[in-house]
């Protein structure tokens, strides 16, 4: 079993790209990939995060392989319907993939929305963000690409190696980086191509050469309940 647990679906605001559905389903049946987690563009997400949430959870109820990811955007969900798997912070308040908004942290819906969670967290942000944040809520959270869009990935290894909420994603991350978290931490390290960022044959080939079968899918079968 392999199981892709990054992928985005839908049309993107700021890309101008729109994925569909039947081109992800052929893709993973093409890679040999049994199950995959989708989420929308976080861009569209915070345009319309309704539309962008129930374009998510119609396309994973006619295609029984796929699980929903739930994408905030502002202001914070009052509550995550029980059909998503896990939810999706990216940048909130901040510049995607360049700088984190500490003010962010000052919010005073934070506290209320982050008690609410019962779901693992994909958690995007610069380093000491996700470290202020991590040190005051206990949450589980999903860090993208080994942290490499939010500071260095040993920098987030070495600071999270014994947080056991704190798990990874494979995408986007060279081979040498993938190699040392899967020595420090294989159980929580999980496959995901970031898709249509990454490839899912490539970013799948480089996972295969390295990870046994924890980091294909049981870890995330485990974490996401599927």
């Amino acid at each position: 079993m392999i199981i892709d647990s990054h992928i985005h679906i839908g049309p993107s605001v700021s890309l101008g790209i729109d994925v569909k559905v039947e081109e992800v389903v052929e893709e993973l049946e093409r890679n040999g990939i049994d199950l995959a987690l989708v989420m929308s563009f976080p861009s569209y997400a915070e345009y319309d995060e309704r539309a962008a949430n129930e374009m998510v959870l119609r396309a994973c109820e006619e295609n029984e392989n796929l699980f929903p990811i739930y994408c905030i955007g502002k202001p914070f969900p009052k509550k995550i319907p029980e059909e998503f798997v896990a939810i999706k912070w990216h940048w909130v308040g901040g510049v995607a993939d360049l700088k984190s908004n500490y003010e962010t942290l000052k919010r005073e819906d934070l506290e209320d929305f982050v008690e609410k969670i019962d779901k693992p967290m994909f958690f995007e942000e610069e380093f000491t963000f996700t470290k202020i944040f991590l040190e005051r809520f206990d949450v589980r959270v999903v860090i993208p690409h080994l942290g490499l869009l939010g500071g260095n990935p040993s920098d987030f290894l070495r600071e999270f190696a014994e947080n056991e909420n704190v798990y990874f994603d494979t995408s986007l991350a060279s081979p040498s980086q993938i190699k040392e978290f899967y020595e420090t931490i294989p159980d929580r390290l999980i496959f995901g191509s970031d898709k249509p960022f990454g490839s899912i044959y490539h970013e799948l080939r480089k996972v295969t050469e390295i990870c046994d079968e924890r980091v294909l899918w049981k870890n995330a079968k485990k974490l996401f309940k599927l």
